[in-house]
């Protein structure tokens, strides 16, 4: 006999992102991001502390070479 699933990862996942579709409706990408700014900047979450942590030593990525310049011939 089966044991009951105390516990089903993918329902969760599901219902977490039914919740976060029903909060977000309406807003631009810019106003979600600065909302999770916002959520992160004030929440005592582990997440978030690390967040805190990381964002002052954050640096643009570098770009190692210049991108490849590609030359086209035109067939006549």
């Amino acid at each position: 006999m089966k044991k009951a699933k105390r516990f089903d990862c993918v329902q969760m996942k599901n219902d977490i992102q039914a919740a976060m579709l029903k909060k977000y409706r309406g807003m631009t990408d810019d106003e979600i991001q600065s909302d999770i700014e916002r959520q992160l900047a004030t929440s005592d979450s582990p997440v978030a502390k690390l967040w805190r942590q990381a964002a002052p030593q954050a640096e643009p990525a570098k770009v190692a070479e210049a991108p490849a310049k590609y030359i086209t011939r035109r067939r006549k």
